[in-house]
């Protein structure tokens, strides 16, 4: 087959694969509300009379746990609701991740704000100034997160983060221009701050816990009802529940939603590449393994015979039933079956 033919084949799985990617921000956002509202009241009074006061916030928590996600989608709610009250603020997410100085993440701000800025021949301190003094003259407002801060603390220490703290006070004006949400992985780096920086984080810390797997379940259906990313009919409420049960904290995954959403497209794919209709649990298992490698050919070199005979039983009733989960009865029955094929004596339950 040409490529061109597989390009131009419609998909029987995906309506628009792209509701799956991580930059995407989704139309809802479920099992974060609390978060938003922490945040909607911390920036309450630069929202309603912008230049007022600067609030600071900072999000911490596992890597998908939502953090980049909830800013996102409070950022475009704020420029919305800014927009329609003939305010001018604009929302800016920098990632530290790809720039990790000070100077590169005032650059990207810059570009963000459509400054025509050399990228060499300004300090830092220089290019805050020329973006404190460019919002001034369009009398705007920022709302800038620092994604991946742990990055920038690691790189540049406390006085990266100071700078930016005390940007006010470096420009001489009567109004606050920005405002800051600082996102982090953990507590710890904070510590690596000099004390004098660190207090001045400390006031509006929003805590983002691992997903569970009902609220995983809810992510993915909303991708999917909501956004659009998967025909309805091309999936079944079994596959969701059990990418819930791999991924959620509470049936001892990592909570990770950005983990789901990657087996649900990888699925998907599998799906695609098949021909099939409809994407199964054995789509979903064949994803979890290329993205988490559950098992290696070290680990069965050390099983022994009948440990062996037991795993086989359960992938063959796995995927003879097509489900997510089966009777210990029916995989007995099954090791029996096998053992009988190898001339082995079964062992008792």
């Amino acid at each position: 087959m040409r490529l061109h033919e597989i390009w131009h084949r419609k998909s029987a799985i995906f309506k628009d694969e792209s509701k799956l990617s991580i930059d995407y921000v989704p139309v809802e956002l479920p099992n974060r509300e609390d978060e938003l509202l922490k945040l909607a009241g911390i920036f309450k009074s630069f929202v309603e009379n912008p230049g007022s006061l600067s609030p600071r916030a900072i999000l911490i928590g596992p890597v998908g746990t939502g953090k980049t996600v909830t800013a996102k989608y409070f950022g475009k709610q704020v420029e919305d609701y800014a927009y329609k009250r003939n305010s001018n603020i604009k929302y800016v997410h920098v990632n530290c991740h790809k720039d990790r100085t000070l100077y590169l993440l005032m650059t990207r701000v810059a570009e963000e704000l459509n400054l025509h800025i050399p990228r060499r021949g300004f300090s830092s301190r220089e290019l805050m100034n020329i973006i404190w003094s460019t919002l001034e003259n369009r009398n705007q407002y920022l709302i800038l997160t620092i994604d991946e801060t742990d990055y920038l603390i690691a790189t540049s220490g406390s006085e990266a983060i100071y700078d930016l703290t005390r940007l006010y006070d470096e420009c001489i004006a009567d109004q606050y221009r920005i405002s800051l949400i600082f996102i982090l992985r953990d507590y710890t780096k904070l510590y690596k701050l000099e004390e004098c920086v660190r207090s001045s984080l400390l006031h509006n810390i929003i805590k983002f816990e691992p997903y569970t797997s009902d609220q995983i379940v809810d992510i993915l259906e909303s991708r999917i009802y909501k956004d659009g990313a998967i025909y309805p009919e091309a999936i079944d409420e079994e596959v969701l529940h059990t990418i819930g049960e791999l991924v959620g904290v509470d049936k001892g995954g990592k909570g990770d939603a950005r983990q789901a959403i990657e087996i649900l497209w990888r699925a998907g794919k599998y799906a695609e590449c098949e021909g099939a209709n409809k994407i199964t649990v054995e789509h979903v298992r064949k994803a979890y393994s290329d993205i988490y490698q559950v098992s290696s050919i070290y680990t069965l070199d050390n099983l022994r015979k009948h440990e062996l005979i037991l795993l086989l039983a359960v992938v063959r009733t796995l995927k003879l039933k097509g489900t997510s989960e089966v009777a210990l009865g029916e995989v007995e029955q099954e090791y029996r079956a096998i053992c009988k094929e190898l001339n082995e004596r079964p062992r008792g339950h």
